[in-house]
């Protein structure tokens, strides 16, 4: 009935051909990172279309080198040692006996890189500046926290609003600054903090333009003697071809991006061309419930057509193309990781089950079942009031395997007679259209913790569709049950209360479809060794490797880093 239309299949083709000549023609080249007689790591965080001297770290513009690096947290949470505590400025914690309260007992001897010295008071005044701008607290601190106490010059308590088992899991992803410098900054929300005073082991900002920075060390860091790097170095990088290109010369010490066909386009290179692929999260489409047009927002509200969309897609095919296999389809209708599967009631995984199976057959039926037919005779499918259904998918530009899967899409829902037009924007546009929800369909993917709970809080709970908070919930649904659920995960007793409350909440989404999980992606980790030793991998799996913004244990492993002679 409907036609296909090979068009989009060549400009993949097109597309696959032009990037794997690129690396083929190019030449490999040892960077040598010693200047100045220093021993300097390059480092691939994030892709950035320009650098600008922003180091503040509650602003989602802030350069990817800011966390950690600069503002040490109070505590580190191992996440491949079972959440293992890693004390930084930090040396304990310990929570009331009724979670309704926490205390921090605070490293004594730590300095700012200023020279002065790191306190309480600088530990309650960043929770202070959370709690009066709610625009900085982006990871929703204050829908848990009371009030904080200084109870010594070493000592910091945290009074909850309710009882939480979890809170030091949260309490310690707020970046701590110096009071002695934000106390004078009259907009901290919009304050760029172009030459930072942090704790972190890397604080002086040197050589910045428009191709990047170096990132030195910090003179008065309380680790100093851990720390065997001088300085981090990170170059612009604006997209995924860029960063392949220049990987594959050697020019990166330490990355985690998407690599078509990585045995071949990089390891294949050089010995010393190493990565490791760990299970990550899901890639899902992201549907906007408050799409501007009414007809398209009333047509997305209906489960059935977005179980639709699922059925008329071929996940192994995204896997196969876009991903160069790597990764392996959602078998969760909740979208929920794969690694988790032993968090899964296996009843409702197969229950919902057939909606993440390709039937392009039901889906059809689905859509002629909601009037979603083809009314005019030009062979699309129209909404039910007759005007014409085209829907958009929105990616960041330069996210290959982003790019490819959309295009995929577009050509898989041709089939069924549905009209898709992917569009691309710059990665500063693709989050703010999200947040105000000027889209009608995008894709994302999601942060991962050590249990699903961190999934579905991000992803599902309405806290989150505001302004300030990252990209995973701005499809802007609202299920009262869901947030009641993701309240009470925290203040669960036992770990059979924890269990059954993610189980609803898995049924729930994947009852709903809320979201359309296409494949489970893997963790991009890639790592030079001609220049360092002490590489987190498969075989010295001491911390996660990541290098990405977000990943708190990016501090233990730069620490672990030795030059070689």
């Amino acid at each position: 009935m409907f036609r296909v239309s090979l068009q989009l299949s060549w400009r993949i083709v097109c597309c696959l051909l032009a990037l794997t000549g690129s690396l083929f023609s190019s030449d490999l080249l040892a960077v040598q990172n010693i200047e100045k007689n220093r021993t300097i790591l390059t480092l691939v965080p994030e892709y950035k279309d320009q650098i600008i001297a922003n180091f503040n770290p509650y602003s989602k513009a802030s350069m990817p080198t800011t966390h950690e690096f600069i503002f040490e947290p109070l505590v580190v949470f191992n996440s491949l040692q079972n959440n293992q505590p890693e004390y930084r400025l930090a040396t304990s914690y310990q929570l009331d006996d009724d979670l309704s309260g926490i205390s921090f007992r605070l490293r004594e001897g730590v300095t700012w890189s200023d020279g002065k010295p790191f306190t309480a008071d600088d530990v309650v005044f960043s929770f202070f500046l959370a709690k009066t701008h709610p625009e900085l607290d982006s990871h929703g601190i204050n829908q848990w926290l009371g009030a904080v106490q200084k109870r010594s010059p070493t000592e910091v308590y945290f009074k909850l609003n309710k009882p939480n088992a979890l809170a030091a899991y949260t309490l310690v992803l707020l970046p701590i600054v110096p009071k002695h410098q934000w106390q004078n900054v009259s907009d901290p929300i919009h304050f760029a903090n172009a030459s930072p005073i942090g704790t972190g082991p890397f604080t002086q900002i040197e050589d910045m333009d428009e191709n990047g920075y170096l990132q030195c060390q910090n003179p008065f860091y309380w680790q100093a003697d851990e720390r065997k790097i001088d300085c981090l170095r990170y170059p612009k990088v604006t997209n995924n071809d860029d960063f392949i290109a220049r990987i594959a010369k050697g020019e990166f010490d330490w990355a985690g991006s998407f690599i078509p066909d990585i045995e071949r386009h990089y390891a294949s290179y050089s010995p010393d061309f190493k990565y490791w692929l760990p299970p990550a999260s899901t890639i899902s489409l992201m549907f906007n419930f408050k799409a501007a047009d009414p007809g398209l927002r009333a047509v997305i509200s209906k489960v059935e057509f977005r179980r639709a969309i699922s059925m008329a897609v071929r996940r192994q095919r995204l896997i196969d193309i876009a991903a160069f296999g790597q990764g392996e389809p959602s078998r969760f209708a909740s979208g929920m990781s794969q690694r988790f599967s032993r968090w899964a009631d296996p009843v409702v995984t197969e229950k919902y089950l057939p909606y993440m199976s390709f039937n392009p057959e039901l889906a059809e039926d689905w859509l002629t079942y909601i009037d979603v037919t083809d009314k005019n005779g030009d062979q699309w499918r129209d909404q039910p009031s007759g005007e014409p259904l085209e829907l958009t998918i929105l990616t960041p530009r330069g996210w290959s395997d982003f790019n490819i899967t959309a295009l995929l899409l577009t050509e898989m829902m041709q089939e069924i007679g549905i009209k898709i037009r992917p569009i691309e924007v710059n990665y500063s546009e693709f989050i703010e259209r999200l947040t105000a929800g000027d889209y009608v369909t995008a894709l994302t993917n999601y942060p991962q913790g050590p249990t699903p709970f961190k999934y579905f809080d991000m992803a599902f709970n309405s806290a989150y569709q505001a302004p300030q908070y990252p990209r995973y919930a701005m499809h802007f649904y609202r299920n009262d049950r869901i947030d009641a659920l993701l309240a009470q995960f925290p203040m669960a007793s036992s770990a059979n209360k924890r269990l059954a409350i993610l189980h609803e909440l898995n049924y729930i989404v994947a009852s709903q479809q809320i979201t359309v999980p296409l494949y489970n992606t893997v963790q991009f980790y890639q790592y030079n060794t001609q220049r360092f030793t002490g590489w987190f991998n498969e075989n010295n799996p001491k911390a996660n490797p990541l290098v990405w913004p977000q990943t708190p244990e990016r501090l233990l492993h730069v620490l672990a880093l030795r030059p070689k002679e």
